[in-house]
């Protein structure tokens, strides 16, 4: 076989082969929900408008098999550059699965139709946390849900914005209430801000999962906002009493390929310590 037919070859086996979607489980314990509870979280992230199968069947698909108590897009579900279909095919395919909580990425403050976006998400009946907490009830288990705004709401929509001040002012109180609490933020390079709150969980994406992946070697080559050998490419970290889970995206782009490292759906369960 020719080198470059050989080369070929390789590269179209590694692009398939890292373009398929995974499940990634991640299992967390608290005593901060009763006796013999649990809470299954589907966390979507950095899809970018990406269709996966037909009419976006095989990302519904797994969503439904997993039968989540609660759905968390993390940011960045729509794109500046592509257009929404994948994105309408994903939420008409979920709706009615489970409550849907949405905050923004960078991407879609970038589109320039930031409205827009927000009416299309509304039109599925999906959640969207701006800066604020819901008390919510999954299973009879009450818990604290937040999101935080995308920073390049400064850049787009609002020049005066803080994301610091704004977390202040919706979060401080949080820290007087005996309930689990996850915080949604897209950014997860922000960690150290999101510490000084009393949350036990925190969801993001943005990453990608540095694209390249060495296994055990190296967790993501680069990473938008952190550069090379990035502090946080993807997976599960501790701070402390604090569990911070950042999935890998679901993008998949020729432009950026992704080498061992394939698009991840997350799914976070929760259990009571008994």
């Amino acid at each position: 076989m020719k080198p470059c037919i050989l080369f070929t070859s390789a590269f179209i086996f590694l692009f398939v082969s890292c373009s398929t979607i995974t499940s990634q489980i991640y299992k967390l314990e608290t005593p901060l929900l009763p006796e013999q509870s649990s809470i299954k979280i589907a966390l979507i992230a950095d899809l970018h408008s990406t269709i996966h199968g037909k009419e976006q069947s095989i990302l519904t698909g797994m969503i439904k098999d997993i039968n989540p108590d609660l759905i968390v897009l993390a940011g960045d579900i729509f794109d500046d550059v592509v257009p929404m279909k994948g994105t309408r095919l994903l939420l008409s395919g979920i709706s009615g699965t489970a409550p849907i909580y949405y905050v923004t990425g960078n991407h879609e403050y970038m589109s320039r139709d930031i409205a827009g976006i927000r009416r299309e998400l509304l039109s599925f009946g999906v959640i969207i946390l701006q800066d604020t907490y819901e008390k919510i009830i999954i299973k009879d288990n009450e818990i604290i849900l937040a999101g935080i705004e995308d920073p390049y709401r400064k850049k787009f929509e609002v020049p005066g914005y803080n994301q610091n001040e704004a977390m202040e002012t919706a979060f401080r109180e949080l820290d007087e209430i005996p309930l689990y609490k996850i915080l949604i933020a897209h950014r997860p390079e922000l960690i150290e801000t999101y510490r000084q709150y009393s949350f036990d969980l925190v969801l993001s994406g943005h990453t990608h999962g540095g694209q390249i992946i060495i296994p055990n070697i190296l967790n993501g080559l680069y990473v938008p906002h952190q550069g090379v050998f990035p502090k946080y490419g993807g997976g599960i970290y501790t701070h402390g009493n604090l569990t911070h889970i950042i999935s890998r995206g679901l993008s998949v782009s020729p432009f950026l390929p992704r080498i061992f490292n394939p698009p991840e759906l997350v799914i976070v369960i929760i259990n009571s310590a008994d």
